[in-house]
């Protein structure tokens, strides 16, 4: 692993706290909304490996947008490696592999491994998940239930994703999760096959907005 490489992934995927996820019908839908989400303010999206054309659409994105990209729905590291020759940056996998960690830490790309259960999240940070991530953070009980498990996993990483919206997220971040991920409930999949990507944009901005006034008032009070 390149240690200063890997830790300025890391630092900007920090940074950016909100990641749009887009699993798209066509690689061109997903150019087009990651291109959105950016100019709505995204600092950070992803592309799921599940997408046709995923690879292609990672090619045509990475280094060409003012964000870092990264892959999802990696199942293998045959996956990890398809993903960085694309120009990947960060891997978010939705199971406990361990093998996974290993292929993208040897490619100096950070990890959120996906987990549910307090014993699951405990396992993927074990293994070497830079981030755990929550999913479905909506149904496995909001905010509450990520609050619930960070009492005795205090110092665990926490990336939620699953059902989260511009107005139930920031729940998620009083809770204690550092990242947020959005998906269909903001970037949907319909939406870009209609060709509705200023709606994509204007998401976008409304999420950044509540991210924006959120941080202010957060530094305000401490």
């Amino acid at each position: 692993m390149d240690g200063k490489l890997f830790g300025t992934r890391a630092e900007r995927l920090s940074d950016a706290t909100v990641i749009a996820i887009f699993r798209m019908h066509e690689a061109e839908h997903a150019v087009e909304g990651i291109s959105a989400a950016v100019r709505g303010g995204f600092d950070a999206v992803e592309i799921t490996m599940n997408s046709r054309g995923a690879t292609d659409a990672l090619a045509e994105v990475a280094g060409r947008v003012d964000a870092i990209v990264g892959a999802g729905t990696v199942l293998a590291p045959e996956q990890v490696k398809e993903a960085y020759d694309a120009g990947a940056e960060f891997i978010v996998t939705p199971i406990v592999a361990p093998e996974v960690v290993d292929a993208a830490h040897d490619l100096s790309l950070p990890v959120a491994m996906g987990a549910s259960t307090p014993t699951e999240i405990f396992n993927a940070r074990r293994a070497g998940a830079d981030w755990v991530k929550v999913f479905p953070g909506e149904s496995l009980g909001g905010p509450n239930y990520i609050e619930m498990v960070l009492g005795p996993l205090n110092d665990t990483p926490i990336l939620v994703t699953g059902g989260l919206t511009a107005e139930n997220y920031l729940g998620y971040l009083d809770a204690g999760a550092e990242l947020v991920g959005f998906a269909d409930s903001v970037f949907d999949p319909d939406l870009a096959a209609e060709g509705r990507y200023d709606e994509f944009e204007r998401r976008a901005i409304e999420v950044v907005r509540r991210l924006d006034a959120y941080l202010t008032e957060d530094g305000a009070g401490s």
